[in-house]
């Protein structure tokens, strides 16, 4: 019994000092500063070394097999952790596209891009590995759950199947030398021009 008081006040503590860094960060933005992870601490009265990423954030570990089954369980984690910070995400993204802010948003995607890329190991070349990447970060963070949930009306269930899906997709398509082959093209095919 006295363990689980301790777990749930320390759980509590942990969200009234994540809020306190959210909301100083917040204030200092506003006041047209662009805090670092430091200064947020320093003047929230936070430990630097407890001002780091929030706990949850999904490990890029995964034991999918296939190249496509590790994007697919990847971009769902993500999502996921987006879901579930959706409401100080939000806020970062808002904060983020007012340039009067000077936010810049940390951007956390690039190891789970790095991840999913390394689990087609040597099947992709330098330029395809390039636009891989940069595909893969577009159904990454909360940009793509708000295009989905708020524009595309989907649920968050839905919404996630929908993004590990594309992510699924886009490394098929690259490591079979899919659409960027075709991109290039500067003719259509006939069987493009042609109707049903």
């Amino acid at each position: 019994m006295a363990q689980a008081n301790w777990d749930k006040g320390r759980a509590a503590q942990k969200l009234r000092t994540r809020q306190a860094l959210m909301d100083t960060a917040v204030e200092l933005v506003k006041a047209g500063r662009r805090p670092s992870v430091a200064a947020v601490a320093d003047q929230a009265g936070v430990s630097r070394a407890t001002a780091g990423p929030p706990d949850g954030l999904p490990s890029a570990g995964t034991t999918a097999a296939s190249p496509e089954e590790v994007a697919a369980a990847i971009t769902r984690q993500a999502g996921q952790f987006s879901l579930d910070h959706e409401e100080r995400l939000r806020t970062a993204l808002r904060l983020s596209l007012d340039p009067q802010s000077g936010y810049q948003r940390p951007g956390r995607r690039g190891r789970w891009v790095d991840e999913i890329i390394a689990a087609a190991g040597d099947r992709l070349d330098q330029p395809a590995r390039a636009r891989l990447s940069a595909a893969l970060h577009l159904v990454l963070g909360i940009d793509p759950i708000i295009e989905l949930t708020d524009v595309a009306g989907l649920d968050r269930a839905e919404a996630l199947d929908i993004l590990a899906w594309v992510a699924a997709t886009l490394v098929r398509a690259s490591l079979a030398g899919g659409p960027e082959e075709e991109a290039g093209a500067s003719e259509p095919t006939a069987s493009a021009t042609t109707g049903p």
